[in-house]
């Protein structure tokens, strides 16, 4: 009898040996795994929207009054209205602008340009919209644009907001997006209806695929 309990005492001494080699191992094992990194701020964040390239421009300002030939866009808007309308992008006002009408097909009307200039003096940017071009037919086109490689035109409705609304400055843009003629209210339209859906070339002429409203997506 007394045997039998020697041999039972140290089967429990082995059994509880055994497990507590085998919990050591384990433990060290996990030890040695590489650290699971922690979420931080720079891996969660998202990639900050940067737009496209800038590029140098002039920076010119347009639409004195109504009176004249600026309140309508070339794209099919009435200027006043669109610039007047509460339009944003990103959360910030988004006005009319014209580019020089042989640099709108590679730009791209109804696209949405970020404009910058150290002579404005309210914001140090504005983002536009654009829906008209200057006039490749025009000296002050042609001489304003050729000063600086490129034109953005600003629209009146935009001048209190950038600060400026004279005069020739030197600026950079770039284009950040674009806002599709579905997503304007109907009411900033021209009434007959019938749009700049797009251009090429020069953007003139044949150039332009006009096109009813509802048509151009």
């Amino acid at each position: 009898m007394y045997l039998v309990r020697m041999i039972i005492v140290l089967s429990i001494v082995c059994v509880l040996l055994l497990a507590t080699v085998a919990l050591a191992v384990l433990l060290w094992r996990m030890n040695r795994r590489p650290a699971t990194k922690p979420a931080t701020a720079e891996s969660s964040r998202s990639s900050k929207s940067t737009g496209g390239e800038w590029k140098k421009t002039g920076v010119t300002f347009y639409g004195q009054s109504k009176a004249d030939d600026n309140g309508v866009g070339f794209a099919g808007v009435d200027l006043f209205r669109h610039g007047e309308a509460g339009l944003k992008f990103k959360g910030k006002p988004l006005f009319p602008v014209a580019v020089f009408q042989g640099d709108a097909a590679e730009v791209g009307l109804w696209s949405v340009l970020e404009i910058r200039s150290d002579g404005f003096t309210n914001q140090p940017s504005v983002y536009g919209h654009v829906v008209d071009v200057c006039n490749s037919g025009q000296d002050v086109c042609k001489t304003n644009t050729a000063k600086h490689g490129f034109l953005v035109d600003i629209h009146k409705t935009a001048f209190e907001y950038v600060g400026a609304d004279d005069g020739l400055l030197f600026g950079e843009y770039r284009r950040v997006g674009s806002l599709d003629p579905g997503a304007i209210d109907a009411d900033i339209w021209l009434k007959d209806g019938t749009i700049a859906c797009s251009c090429t070339g020069t953007c003139k002429g044949n150039d332009v695929k006009w096109l009813p409203r509802a048509k151009c997506v």
